[in-house]
């Protein structure tokens, strides 16, 4: 008995999700040259032919994997956009976000796609949009919305929490780009966590409410 469309959709959705994640992982080597398609069919060990069915293109191949783990990434999003309970204070808000993120980097994925985002990006504009769109402006839309819960509650200062949410999460993308990706750790080791304290700090004096960046 043939099988049914669905269970033939969900094969299909499964194998294409497990090439994405082959994918993911050869395009983050950093190998210094930018993988063709077919190496990436080879890491996936699959033919070209099978990975051009799935995906269509190289191109195709990295907004997949950036629109994947953006879908998976969801939850993370949404505490981020969450509102939080007043007995939350800013300082702590702000701390929470960071050391998240921080966390996240470290994993088997966030960091990742930074990287992939980057290296691509940076050879192909159309990559580059799709970086943005799927991988770092989804965080910092959050973000931007974390913010605007607190100046609604009274502890930030009215002001565009675009710009703000860019303050906020550059320095400590920058951190991380340093440290993990470009091998600050062998030639300047950075205190990540104590980079946090003293971010926040300064965004409180700089952000912060009177009442809020006093202390009070």
């Amino acid at each position: 008995m043939s099988r049914t469309l669905g269970a033939r959709n969900a094969q299909f959705v499964e194998r294409r999700n497990a090439l994405i994640a082959r994918a993911k992982d050869r395009l983050a080597l950093q190998t210094g040259n930018s993988p063709s398609f077919r190496e990436l069919a080879l890491a996936c060990g699959v033919s070209v032919a099978t990975l051009r069915h799935y995906f269509g293109s190289r191109d195709a191949l990295i907004k997949a994997v950036f629109a994947h783990y953006l879908q998976g990434g969801q939850r993370h999003l949404e505490r981020t956009r969450e509102a939080l309970a007043d007995t939350v204070t800013f300082e702590f808000s702000l701390h929470e976000f960071l050391t998240r993120v921080v966390k996240a980097w470290s994993g088997d994925t966030v960091g990742l796609l930074h990287r992939i985002g980057l290296a691509e990006g940076l050879r192909n504009r159309a990559t580059a949009l799709d970086y943005l769109v799927d991988v770092l402006e989804p965080t910092l839309q959050a973000l931007e919305q974390r913010l605007q819960h607190h100046v609604t509650r009274g502890d930030m200062l009215d002001g565009d929490t675009r710009y703000a949410a860019l303050m906020l999460l550059s320095p400590v993308l920058l951190a991380l780009l340093h440290q993990h990706d470009l091998g600050g750790t062998r030639c300047r080791p950075l205190a990540v966590p104590a980079l946090i304290d003293e971010h926040v700090k300064i965004f409180l004096r700089a952000y912060g409410a009177r009442n809020v960046a006093a202390g009070g």
